[in-house]
């Protein structure tokens, strides 16, 4: 009888595991039938690029702030099931290692020397992009962000950065990204890139958040007008969910997830590549941009999808709302 009891509890235990396997996995694995050390399922849609800048808390660039390549993986791997590309804006800092990690990652990257007005500063930006570029981790170089913009430099002087990187690298596409109207007003700098990179921001310039894709579409189809047969790619764009309302630019979750979404049905629609603004909110960027400039991540500083951005990744889009 104790023979026959045991082989029953054999039986039992056998078919309980057979249940517990069939719900999730036996071994404890994760839901979804997904075991332990599985990488997460890839979302329905996947962005084409992501901006990504892996500072956290007080970590200030301009101050000097240095991030370990342990600190930039542990951001990038949050982002990297939702993206193709990332693009980084410095080389320098920790940042040089973001090439290699996101390949690592099985992620492409467009990595950029951060171009301003201290020459020492860009030679030691763009040598080591060159280093990385020779290095065979980097994708897409860009020289600069906004320095036209800004003022930093001339067209003479950028343009001299370009064809220097060109000449070391010329495996590699290069280009500057700069804001839309910065770009059309300097043509022999669109000329020497191989792809053009324009930022569109309906906040900053006071659009209401329904307008904003018709109002960005007309802009952007004034930068393809003059590109010639160059790919006209949208280096930056996006909505901060916090900060102050500009003109008819309310900033907040809701419009945040409105645009986002607004974008990206637009974006697949009229077949536009394009990186996002911003993978992480940055506190540090309150003190150069107001408050709003903290808050423009799809993430928040925390690592944790932000209201509303879900849907994009399950693959909804709205209609067409900007022709």
């Amino acid at each position: 009888m104790e023979k026959r009891s045991g082989i029953l509890n054999l039986a039992f235990t056998l078919l309980l595991c057979l249940f517990i396997f069939f719900q999730g996995g036996c071994d404890g694995g994760g839901s979804g039938g997904q075991s332990d050390g599985e990488p997460p399922a890839l979302p329905t849609y996947q962005l084409y690029g992501l901006n990504f800048s892996p500072f956290e808390g007080s970590q200030d660039p301009n101050l000097g702030a240095v991030v370990s390549a342990d600190q930039i993986e542990r951001r990038m791997e949050i982002i990297a099931p939702y993206t193709e590309w990332i693009r980084t804006f410095g080389c320098t800092g920790g940042l040089e290692h973001a090439g290699r990690i996101a390949h690592s990652l099985q992620l492409k990257a467009a990595v950029g020397a951060w171009i301003s007005a201290d020459p020492a500063a860009n030679e030691a930006e763009l040598e080591s992009l060159i280093r990385e570029a020779g290095s065979g981790n980097v994708d897409l170089a860009i020289i600069g962000s906004e320095v036209l913009y800004r003022g930093d430099l001339g067209s003479a002087d950028l343009i001299s950065y370009i064809r220097r990187f060109r000449a070391q690298v010329p495996d590699v596409p290069v280009a500057t990204a700069d804001v839309y109207s910065s770009l059309l007003e300097n043509p022999a700098v669109m000329a020497e890139c191989d792809v053009i990179l324009a930022n569109f921001y309906p906040y900053w310039e006071g659009v209401d958040v329904n307008d904003a894709m018709a109002w960005l579409h007309e802009r952007y189809e004034l930068v393809r007008a003059v590109s010639g047969d160059k790919e006209v790619i949208v280096s930056e764009t996006g909505w901060p969910s916090e900060g102050n309302t500009l003109g008819d630019a309310v900033p907040g979750p809701e419009n945040a997830a409105r645009f986002f979404k607004n974008f990206v049905s637009w974006a697949r629609a009229e077949g536009v590549n394009y990186f996002y603004f911003e993978s992480f909110d940055e506190p540090w960027k309150a003190a150069y941009e107001g408050p709003q400039g903290a808050h423009w991540g799809v993430w928040d500083e925390d690592g944790d999808l932000k209201p509303g951005m879900q849907p994009v990744f399950d693959g909804e889009t709205m209609e067409d709302n900007w022709t």
